[in-house]
């Protein structure tokens, strides 16, 4: 079966056209005027594949007979090639640090298209037999292929919850009588001082400062919120 055919009962007609046309703006158009419609969108792989690219898959160390594997959504044969290929990654970032360049003309690396092909066969293999339980692996090496694991948003995600975490420690500090100063949350976080000053707006550590110190006693415990009610309600 490659996946030009139908796994069972034939495709139904917002499946032959998206065949017919695979792009995301066909495919959008096709999903939003066939909410409840299953649509196969499997169109990359098929064992015909391996004939094709065979040569291509020995030269990155990848037997043919694994490849029809992930062909065949084995998950097993998927994480195999995933894991292979991670390797691959690894080796040339190793290579790439001690000045090697070139690697991908010199057969020393695999290049990004490759992966990509992998990934794209990989999961249009799952949708096309109807396994849509991905592989950890396969979902390690697409992590790293849409940029690792320190993404620019996943960094913002972090510095919002230092900051938040400062505010509240630095609240704490006060109540306990100590100026929290940027050096103080600097060493208790164990950053630069100017990080923790670019965390906040001009002014806005105070404003958290006041906020946070009302919900701990000059212990630094923090007030029950029953009794922190009942307080500011006074």
């Amino acid at each position: 079966m490659t996946a030009d055919e139908p796994s069972s009962g034939g495709w139904s007609e917002a499946t032959k056209a998206y065949k017919a046309n695979p792009t995301i703006e066909n495919y959008v158009k096709l999903r939003r005027e066939n909410p409840d419609v299953e649509i196969e969108v499997a169109i990359s792989g098929g064992m015909e594949a391996l004939f094709a690219m065979e040569k291509e898959f020995r030269k990155y160390g990848l037997e043919p007979e694994l490849v029809a594997g992930v062909m065949d959504a084995d998950t097993d044969s998927i994480s195999k090639v995933c894991l292979h290929l991670l390797e691959k990654i690894i080796a040339a970032q190793s290579l790439n640090e001690t000045g090697e360049t070139h690697l991908a003309s010199r057969g020393k690396t695999v290049p990004n298209k490759f992966i990509d092909w992998i990934i794209a066969c990989s999961l249009d293999a799952l949708s096309w037999n109807d396994n849509l339980q991905i592989p950890r692996d396969l979902i390690v090496l697409i992590r790293e292929r849409l940029g690792g694991p320190n993404r620019e948003y996943d960094q913002m995600i972090e510095v919002y919850e230092m900051k938040r975490n400062a505010g509240l420690v630095a609240g704490q500090l006060k109540a306990q009588g100590v100026n929290p100063t940027f050096r103080i949350l600097g060493e208790i976080f164990k950053v630069a001082p100017s990080t923790v000053k670019r965390w906040f707006e001009p002014g806005e550590l105070e404003k958290e400062i006041d906020v946070w110190a009302k919900h701990f006693d000059k212990d630094g415990k923090m007030i029950p919120i029953s009794d922190w009610v009942s307080k500011n309600q006074k």
